[in-house]
């Protein structure tokens, strides 16, 4: 007899699933934990990766770790490289749209040496906050470091310079030899073809700078030659290398305001130039010169009396009217010159001299104000533009052509001189001496004739019996006849000097001879001044021999 089956209903869920399920909860937790902890991730872009190790390369923020490189991939554009990185949760705030990110390496700079513990933990990236209030996950990363740390206090200035050495970023800005600040900024403008710095100047010396400061390039090494010798003044070995920029102020002058921050200030190239470029405040004039104006340049000075109250710009102006320049006209043969007068050379105060100037140059050019050209050296043939009173000057007045007021100018210099001897002779030829000597012969002439008719009648008997008075005035009428035929006796041989043929006669059309010749030679001499001022002292340029055309 077989038995009976006797089955048993098992439960659907074993206990053994327990340890999985507590295994998945545990992973979920510790995923949890790594999301909640891995921080912001951020992105940088720079143009290599070389010494970046993706699991090593560190991110630090004044040497403390506050993230760490994860992943580097070349950019869709396949021309950069993208990195990466994951930041700590703590320092979420710090990745703020202003920061900045460089790489740390062994640098020799100005400062010094640094970054050499990365030659054996190998380079990191190094982390600027910013002061915004906004985050943003991508960055660039900067070649060079930050100069100047966001908490470091001082003003930012900026500089224009168009012709003086180019400086490097991180060159010092010194005062009185000593650093104050440092070009945090170097960019070329290449629509104004013009060098432009941002300099950072540290606290408290931003209150060095003010209105009036002047800065310019000191190259480390300064050589003086004088009576005593060759001086060769060197700086610092930083400046010997990499130079400076000093800023200071004009001799005999006190500071102005202060500069505010952000201020633009021109860089020059050496401190005379800085003195000479320092007027910001000038108005432009034109002068037409009726002479060669050869020999003026651009930079010439404008001078009234020895002091000068200005700049020469452009000799000649190229001013142009309906699409040709001034000097280019059938009907006018003057040649233009722009000048500029520079205000703060008349008075430091600009506003006033301005008003001065403007407010009294109509009175002085009705008193004879004119401009003109003076030889400033013999030796290189340079001249400059002078302002004088001229009584004798023809009236004139301020006119003006295109958008610039012309000032009257009178000639100068040897054609002066030539025009002064031609009018004298001018004026010796006119006299006319030859027929004031005939009317004076005919004068002489009729005295004698009328001598002689009261001799005639003096000697007659009737004359002589009148009565005693009027015999008596006849007596003092003979004698004072008689000394009127001395004296004319005398003129007569004075006068035979003057007549043609007689010596003094041929002297004086010898000299008249002379002064004519003289003024002709003198005419040569003025063009040839006023083509080249310096022909004194070196030999008049001629034109080249013309090149014979190809057939």
């Amino acid at each position: 007899m077989s038995e009976t089956a006797n089955i048993k209903q098992e439960p659907i869920i074993s206990a053994i699933w327990i340890i999985p399920v507590i295994a998945l909860l545990i992973g979920v937790w510790m995923l949890y934990q790594y999301q909640a902890n891995k921080g912001a991730t951020i992105y940088i872009s720079m143009p290599h990766a070389e010494g970046i190790v993706a699991g090593k390369t560190e991110i630090k923020v004044r040497s403390v770790k506050i993230g760490q490189i994860d992943h580097i991939r070349l950019s869709e554009t396949k021309n950069s490289v993208v990195a990466r990185a994951q930041i700590d949760k703590h320092y979420d705030g710090l990745l703020t749209e202003d920061a900045t990110i460089w790489v740390v390496k062994p640098r020799i700079d100005e400062t010094g040496i640094s970054g050499m513990s990365t030659l054996l933990s190998g380079v990191y990236l190094e982390f600027s906050p910013g002061e915004s209030s906004k985050t943003k996950e991508h960055f660039k990363l900067q070649e060079e470091p930050a100069l100047i740390d966001k908490d470091v206090k001082g003003g930012r200035f900026s500089l224009l310079s168009y012709d003086a050495e180019v400086m490097d970023v991180g060159t010092g800005i010194f005062f009185k030899n000593y650093k104050i600040g440092q070009v945090e900024t170097a960019t070329f403008d290449w629509k104004n073809q013009a060098m432009k710095y941002g300099i950072f100047i540290n606290e408290p010396y931003q209150n060095l700078i003010t209105l009036n400061s002047i800065f310019w390039v000191n190259a480390g090494v300064e050589i003086d030659l004088s009576a005593d010798g060759i001086n060769v003044k060197t700086g610092s070995l930083s400046r010997l290398l990499k130079g400076g920029i000093s800023v200071g102020l004009p001799e005999q002058q006190s500071p102005g305001d202060f500069a505010q921050e952000g201020h633009s200030f021109s860089l020059s190239n050496s401190y005379k130039d800085a003195l000479e470029e320092r007027f910001y405040n000038f108005d432009y004039y034109l002068i037409e010169f009726e002479q060669s104006i050869r020999g003026l340049r651009a930079g010439a000075p404008v001078e009234y009396r020895g002091i000068r109250v200005g700049t020469v710009v452009e000799a000649p102006a190229f001013v142009i009217i309906d699409g040709k320049p001034v000097h280019f006209k059938t009907d006018n043969t003057a040649v233009p010159a722009l000048i500029k007068i520079e205000y703060g050379r008349i008075y430091h105060d600009n506003a006033s001299a301005k008003e001065f100037w403007q407010s009294s140059i109509n009175g002085w050019i009705k008193n004879g104000m004119r401009a003109s050209l003076k030889s400033g050296n013999l030796l290189t043939g340079a001249v400059y533009v002078d302002f004088d009173i001229y009584h004798d000057a023809p009236a004139a007045k301020l006119e003006t052509l295109s958008q610039y007021q012309v000032f009257p100018s009178v000639s100068s210099g040897i054609t002066v001189l030539a025009d002064q001897v031609s009018d004298v002779l001018n004026k010796v030829n006119n006299l006319k001496i030859e027929d004031s000597l005939a009317q004076i012969d005919s004068a002489f002439a009729d005295y004698q004739a009328l001598a002689n008719e009261m001799r005639t009648l003096l000697s007659k008997q009737d004359t002589q019996n009148l009565p005693g008075d009027i015999n008596r005035n006849f007596a003092e009428m003979t004698k004072s006849m008689q000394q009127f035929d001395v004296t004319m006796k005398q003129f007569e041989k004075t006068m035979a000097s003057y007549q043609q043929g007689s010596s003094f006669h041929q002297q004086l059309q010898q000299t008249l001879s002379e002064f004519k010749r003289l003024s002709e030679e003198l005419q040569p001499l003025s063009r040839g001044l006023n083509e080249q001022p310096n022909m004194f002292i070196f030999d008049k340029s001629l034109p080249a021999d013309p090149t014979p055309r190809k057939q």
